[in-house]
């Protein structure tokens, strides 16, 4: 069974809907987002409330794997925060780790089984 399939199958339809709209914008505008964080450290705000907003909406739909990275992504977010500058170290990770969020986002869209969480990203994980 497919990811959507499930989703369907336990949750409301019109419930489910409005996550698959909340995906489709963060899918939208992540990267570009992350770029901002070059020069614009306020953009890292909405990063954070994007993720937030991930981490809830798939916690209430039991998935695990998704709403735990995202916390994690959002931890990470919290911490740099109020900086002047972003490190790039940070930046650079943060492209990495929503390598994940894009392949989660092709898995949902093609209703196929979330992938494994690609484990290498954590063993790279900034110090914050």
């Amino acid at each position: 069974m497919g990811i959507k399939d499930y989703l369907y199958s336990e949750f409301d339809s019109e419930i489910v809907d409005e996550f698959l709209m909340l995906y489709d914008v963060i899918e939208d505008n992540l990267d570009l987002l992350l770029e901002g964080l070059y020069t614009n450290p306020e953009a890292v705000n909405d990063l954070f409330r994007m993720f937030h907003n991930l981490k809830s909406a798939t916690a209430y739909l039991k998935l695990k794997r998704i709403s735990n990275y995202a916390h994690l992504i959002e931890d990470i977010l919290d911490k740099v925060r109020g900086k002047e500058k972003i490190p790039k170290d940070v930046i650079d990770w943060l492209f990495d780790a929503t390598a994940q969020i894009h392949k989660w986002y092709e898995d949902i869209e093609n209703n196929r089984e979330l992938s494994k969480l690609d484990m290498s990203i954590l063993k790279k994980l900034p110090k914050v």
